[in-house]
This record gives C-alpha cells, sequence and structure tokens, in this order.
C-alpha cells in the first residue's frame, strides 16, 4: 500500500497547478445534482480536497488544461438513475483529449496519488468511441507532455 498524500504535498502541487499562468482546473466528476467545481486558484484547491477529506471521501480528482496545449475541455452529461442515487438525475464529467488529470489519494491504497494523461497515439487510437469530443488531431501534444512531466515532477519531489 502506498501512504496517502501529505498536506504539504497538495500544497505544492496546487500551487504548481497555476504557476505558469492561467489554467482550466475542474473537479473531474461532480457530485450527483451539481456543475462541476472549477479552481481558481491554488488555494481554491487546497480547500476543495480537505473538504474531500473531511466528507470521508478516499481522494480527489481533477482535470486540467492550459491555454498552450491548444484543445477544449467538455463538460458532459451523465443521466443517473434517481432510485440509485437518493434522487438525483444527473452529474457532470469533464472529458478531452488531452486534458491532464490529478488523482490525490487521501488514504493508504495500492496505487498511490499520480498525475497522467492520454498520449497522441492513445487519443487518435480511441477518437472514433467519442466522435462527439474534440478531434485529438486540436490539441498541441508537445504542450500536454511538457506540463505531464513538470506536474508529475512537482507531485514526485513532494512525495519524497
Amino acid at each position: 500500500m502506498k501512504p496517502p498524500i501529505t498536506e504539504s504535498a497538495i500544497s505544492l502541487l496546487a500551487e504548481a497547478l497555476f504557476k505558469e499562468g492561467p489554467a482550466a482546473v475542474v473537479e473531474a466528476d461532480s457530485l450527483p445534482g451539481q456543475a462541476l467545481r472549477e479552481f481558481r486558484c491554488a488555494e481554491d484547491v487546497r480547500v476543495y480536497v480537505k473538504e474531500q477529506c473531511q466528507s470521508n471521501r478516499a481522494s480527489a480528482h481533477m482535470a486540467i488544461l492550459y491555454p498552450d496545449m491548444a484543445g477544449l475541455m467538455s463538460k458532459t452529461r451523465i443521466d443517473l438513475h434517481p432510485n440509485e442515487c437518493d434522487g438525483h438525475t444527473f452529474r457532470y464529467k469533464a472529458v478531452g483529449w488531452g486534458l491532464i488529470w490529478v488523482y490525490l489519494e487521501m488514504r493508504p491504497s495500492p496505487v498511490g496519488s499520480f498525475v497522467s494523461a492520454n498520449s497522441e497515439q492513445r487519443a487518435h487510437t480511441w477518437a472514433a468511441t467519442h466522435p462527439e469530443w474534440e478531434s485529438p488531431a486540436a490539441w498541441h501534444w508537445p504542450a500536454v507532455a511538457r506540463h505531464l512531466r513538470r506536474l508529475r515532477r512537482v507531485l514526485k519531489q513532494a512525495a519524497s
């Protein structure tokens, strides 16, 4: 089992998310019946992660888009069965081929916290499965890879 992410690591990563200028940072999946939460600064991210922990959730997941990545982040509505979701009928999910995903585990877990993104090849391979999404060709993949490496490096350094 990998240890949970520390408060200091959360803080360092939250700062890194906004270090290179404006970024679109949202929760990856909304709570049922709510819109996706958007985060405008590092403090917003820290508050969100703390709230997730206090609500007894084991993790916090966010989607990140930087302007130089050139793609679009879409928000897809997911219909829910109200009888299985305390009466809620929908939730939202952030989608986009080149989005960067940040997963923060607040309890010991087999995987631990990590940062991920699709590769250009993977996005093109799977593009037919979501024709409603913007084409992978619209993304600036070198920028996706650069931000991914930077955020992974920050998380690795913060965890050690």
